[in-house]
């Protein structure tokens, strides 16, 4: 067997353990909405919608009659689904693809029960979402 031969055999193999383990993980497709403090302290809305079992798109809107010139809200920040387990969910927030300067990190949402999930991101802060 050539060695291109081997690395696509690998590769299916690869995909297909992948896929049996994706199906044993609850479904986390949809809308699920919370609220997180940015920076200054001020609460901001959060949308997070998973369209598919490897993307979705996070949303940051204003919060609480609170008004900020936050230029990162209100726009949709593509997000990379990097992992799922039956415990958590691991993503990839991609702002800076959207403009410079927007929320740029991995986190990873553990999965509470079928309605909540929830995460700590790098500084501390922490984001609850539940599903909408």
């Amino acid at each position: 067997m050539r060695t291109s031969s081997k690395v696509l055999a690998s590769t299916l193999v690869l995909f297909a353990a992948l896929a049996a383990h994706a199906a044993d993980a609850p479904s986390l497709k949809g809308k699920w909405t919370g609220t997180i403090n940015n920076a200054k302290g001020e609460p901001v809305q959060v949308q997070m919608t998973v369209t598919d079992a490897t993307h979705g798109i996070l949303r940051l809107g204003q919060s609480g009659g609170y008004v900020t010139r936050d230029e990162c809200l209100d726009r949709d920040i593509p997000v990379v689904v990097t992992a799922q387990s039956a415990s958590e969910l691991t993503v990839d927030i991609k702002g800076d693809s959207v403009l410079k300067g927007c929320i740029n990190e991995s986190a990873t949402l553990k999965i509470i029960d079928a309605k909540t999930v929830q995460s700590t991101l790098k500084d501390g802060r922490t984001m609850t979402l539940n599903r909408k």
